[in-house]
């Protein structure tokens, strides 16, 4: 039996990976009175890193950074990946 690995072409299979910073709760009333210049406090520290995540899953954690090449696109670096339970 072949293995499964050799069955399936992965590199054709693409997963879409979202970064999560945080997140924070509003009332509606509290969301409607949002203006420009407001800020909006997550329930993260800035050194907690980012949740790095395919689905709802979080699969590994990472830190903002900026691109070498290019210091004006935000990007995310790898600090390892997260146990699964």
């Amino acid at each position: 039996m072949e293995d499964l690995a050799s069955l399936i072409a992965t590199d054709q299979i693409v997963v879409e990976i979202t970064i999560r910073l945080g997140s924070t709760r509003l009332t509606i009333a509290e969301l409607s009175q949002l203006k420009p210049d407001d800020v909006l406090t997550l329930d993260q520290q800035i050194s907690d890193g980012v949740e790095i995540c395919v689905g709802e899953k979080v699969i590994a954690r990472g830190e903002l950074t900026t691109d070498q090449d290019d210091g004006d696109r935000l990007c995310v670096r790898i600090l390892g990946a997260v146990a699964n339970k």
